[in-house]
Formats: structure tokens, sequence, C-alpha cells
């Protein structure tokens, strides 16, 4: 029997080949509630693999260049999920920061195949009792995927993203000034890496 799952965050509830950049471009968004201006990226997390526990070395880290300091205040996701063998869905759960982590499918204590789950828009720290994550001071932040309560392959691969996998990261400002310059030639910086 499995033991219960409760997470710091259940809003509801978390890329390519090892090595690969990314380059998002950041958008604006006004949020139709409160009118409240963002700054947002949108990472492609298809093809992520969630391994073990956090921390782990196996596990998939993506990294995003964002600025020092600035402050996420919400995220949003659009993602398919495949579970491995008995892994349950509910157990795939993304890292910001080691700060706070969503898992997209809590509640969902089953396997699943290309399985689709929408936050069905922008999710906020706040309103769910959390603080914003803070970004570290060299500007970038690591979103690890790992498996929560149950690890049912030990070493090898739980779950994964397919296709057309997507994850935003909303802040509340923009990129620090030694940030904009980067930004203005090469866009955000999105790899992947193993710990």
């Amino acid at each position: 029997m499995r033991p219960q799952m409760w997470l710091a965050v259940s809003l509801g509830t978390a890329s390519a080949v090892a090595g690969t950049v990314q380059s998002p471009e950041p958008f604006m968004y006004t949020d139709p509630n409160t009118g409240q201006v963002l700054c947002g990226v949108t990472i492609d997390i298809s093809g992520v693999t969630s391994y073990d526990f956090q921390g782990a070395a196996i596990n998939d880290i993506i990294q995003v260049t964002l600025g020092a300091a600035v402050p996420i205040v919400a995220i949003r996701w659009d993602l398919n999920l495949t579970t491995v063998g008995t892994s349950w869905a509910e157990e795939a759960t993304i890292g910001f920061e080691n700060q706070s982590f969503v898992a997209p499918a809590f509640g969902d204590s089953f396997s699943v195949s290309n399985m689709n789950y929408n936050s069905g828009g922008p999710i906020y720290f706040a309103d769910n009792g959390q603080p914003d994550v803070i970004i570290s001071s060299d500007g970038i932040i690591d979103i690890e995927f790992f498996e929560t309560g149950f690890d049912d392959n030990p070493g090898a691969a739980d779950a994964f993203y397919g296709p057309n996998s997507r994850l935003w990261i909303y802040t509340s400002g923009w990129p620090t000034p030694g940030s904009v310059s980067t930004l203005a030639f090469a866009g955000l910086i999105c790899g992947r890496r193993r710990r």
C-alpha cells in the first residue's frame, strides 16, 4: 500500500536531450482579473523525464536565466504525461529553485498514458498560501523534475512529458539590467542538465 502524498503546494499541483539550449522569448501578460502586468516565458518541457526523489543525481533539471532577485509569482502548465510501469501520475513533481513544488496530476493515483493536464491559466503562489519563488543571485532558476511519495523505478524513468508539454513562468519584474543585453541578443537561455 502506498503512503498518502502531501505536497507543499497542491495547485492542481512540476526537456529535450541533455545539453540542449532553448531560447524562449519573454512576453508581457496582463492578468484579466487584477490588471497586473507580468513578464512571462514559455518553456518547452517535451521529453523531460521524471526519475527519482528530489535531489537525485539522475534527475532532469532545466535552468532558465531570468535575472537575479526577480520574484516568480505564478506558473501555468499544459502537459502530456505518461507514466512508466506501475508509477502513478500524481507522483510526477516539478520543483522551482528548491523553494516550492507542484504535482500537476495531484490526486490521480493511477498510471496514465499521454494524459493531458492543464492548469487553466496562471496559478499564483500567494493564492495558495505560498511565498513567491525568489531567484538566486546568479539570476538562474533551477526547475527539477522528480518523484514524490513513492519511487516505483529507482534509478530509472517513472514518467515523462510528451510532445507539446509546456510550462509558463510569470515574474512581477523584468530581468536585471545586466541580463537585458543578453536577452537582446539571445533571448532567455534555457538549458537542461543533470545534477
